[in-house]
């Protein structure tokens, strides 16, 4: 478990000041969610990922925002998602993933929280997990296409997409009932009892993190291996009821 530290804190609570003085009664609500929320955070790469929510978006609002989206980017906020209650109230079906995402690992720092209570639809989380899935497999499939001959490429490719692949999973088990806390490495696990021994994935999340670097000779073959264990998370997701 690896949470922000002291320092990114203090940058967090002043981009948040600034955000709440630069909108002022337009902002509705201001949330930290991904990685710095949750237990994942790792140092150096994750990003600071933020949303924002004002009654109404208008040309406005992003201009007041753009000066300190631009100081929070030196210091790793991500590029916000500026939203408004319209956009949260319609786009449930759209973007179930995300936003149910956003709903169980977020924290509150100013405003109301609009996100607790969000009501989404299995049938269209289902499906989107689903065109997720297979989308993500066809663009490993190029991916290796591209980077074949350089295998240190492949490396960014795996650890890149692994986040997401792991994301799928945790929905995939969400979809099925089981309890699941947020974490990478718990949802691992987890997934394990329901897929099967998930060793590459295992590896590649170790990798990730630093803790045991994946030899480069190694990624051409540990690359099938993902590949296969990805097509196996289709499989399941594919067998849900809708």
């Amino acid at each position: 478990m690896v949470t922000i530290d002291t320092g990114t804190e203090q940058q967090l609570a002043r981009v948040t000041r600034e955000i709440a003085d630069a909108l002022g009664p337009r902002l509705v609500s201001v949330v930290l969610y991904g990685s710095a929320a949750g237990d994942d955070w790792v140092p150096g790469r994750s990003d600071l990922n933020v949303a924002v929510v004002v009654e109404r978006v208008t040309l406005d609002v992003l201009e007041a925002l753009a000066p300190v989206v631009a100081r929070g980017r030196r210091y790793g906020l991500a590029l916000p998602l500026i939203l408004d209650r319209d956009w949260l109230a319609k786009a449930r079906d759209a973007f179930p993933m995300e936003l149910d995402d956003l709903q169980r690992c977020h924290r509150l720092l100013a405003g109301a929280d609009l996100f607790r209570d969000l009501a989404l639809d299995r049938t269209a989380l289902r499906r989107a997990c689903e065109h997720e899935a297979r989308g993500t497999l066809l663009r490993l499939r190029a991916r290796f296409l591209d980077c074949a001959a350089e295998p240190a490429a492949l490396d960014g490719v795996m650890t890149g997409s692994l986040k997401s692949v792991l994301i799928l999973l945790r929905h995939l088990l969400r979809l099925r009932g089981d309890t699941v806390t947020h974490g990478y490495a718990d949802v691992l696990a987890a997934g394990e009892t329901v897929l099967g021994p998930l060793p590459t994935m295992r590896r590649l999340l170790a990798h990730r993190t630093g803790l045991a670097p994946v030899p480069l000779r190694e990624l051409p073959g540990v690359f099938g291996a993902y590949l296969a264990e990805a097509e196996r998370l289709i499989a399941a997701i594919d067998g849900l009821d809708a």
